[in-house]
């Protein structure tokens, strides 16, 4: 078991509110994608990885846009794409997708009729596009990390995502511990993370059942942030790591669903 009438708009599911394609399998590695820091809440625009090949685009010039929300203080959100409504209505802790056109572009999330955040960005039909809506600064990544793997319908998947906030004080080199199905309560896998780098990790796949997300300043065994929850089989759940301007480590989770994409 391992730890592992505008051209281009248009939706990849009719649930605004919850939809991802989840990408091709990976060896046990996570990617860190370096990005500049800007104010306002966070809307971490992180190029990731190979779309799925079962959902291609019908447009060829379309890409496929990812909204992840993680953020439990703001309602639901509409999405715009240069002015254009793509996405309404996002939930907390879902990550719906859009087909919208590629190129340069400025993103606009809403609250109602209350602009929260906005962000300009390119958007390239080679890869999933995702954008972590969180309370920090808007981020956007400039490095593209080939992901060789799908969801596993098999296995429970996790991913592990980083929002760089704007306190920067140590501790920020920090290890996160995953208590996960079929071992000694005591066993833990353990991977690095840099806080200060916004990250959007691969999938990791593991058996379903309960988890428990430990952070914890490497060489220490003091908890930052934790949270428990479970990963059904075929299901795909995001631990995202915020911090707040005292410092404070948090973390919510997010769902993922991606009915179209298959694994093994």
């Amino acid at each position: 078991m391992t730890p592992h009438d505008t051209p281009g708009y248009s939706r990849t599911h009719p649930r605004s509110t919850r939809l991802i394609c989840s990408t091709r399998l990976i060896r046990l590695v996570m990617s860190f994608l370096r990005v500049p820091a800007r104010p306002l809440i966070a809307a971490l625009a992180l190029t990731t990885f190979a779309a799925c090949e079962e959902s291609a685009a019908p447009n060829a010039d379309a890409a496929q846009l990812r909204v992840v929300h993680a953020t439990s203080t703001l309602g639901a959100l509409d999405v715009l794409v240069d002015g254009e409504v793509v996405l309404t209505g996002i939930a907390f802790g879902t990550a719906p997708d859009a087909q919208v056109p590629a190129g340069n572009r400025r993103l606009t999330f809403r609250v109602g009729s209350t602009v929260v955040g906005e962000i300009d960005v390119t958007l390239t039909t080679a890869h999933v596009n995702a954008v972590v809506v969180a309370d920090s600064s808007p981020q956007m990544s400039t490095t593209v990390i080939p992901d060789t793997g799908v969801v596993a319908t098999a296995r429970a998947n996790l991913r592990l995502v980083n929002v760089v906030g704007t306190n920067l004080s140590d501790p920020t080199q920090l290890q996160v511990l995953i208590n996960f199905p079929g071992v000694s309560p005591d066993s833990a896998a353990a991977l690095g993370m840099d806080s200060k780098i916004a990250s959007y990790s691969s999938l990791l796949y593991f058996d379903p059942g309960q988890f428990r997300v430990r952070y914890v300043p490497q060489g220490s065994a003091t908890v930052l942030a934790e949270a428990q929850f479970s990963i059904a089989q075929g299901e795909v759940k995001v631990a995202v790591l915020h911090r707040d301007s005292d410092g404070q480590y948090r973390v919510e989770i997010v769902v993922e669903d991606c009915p179209a994409c298959g694994g093994s």
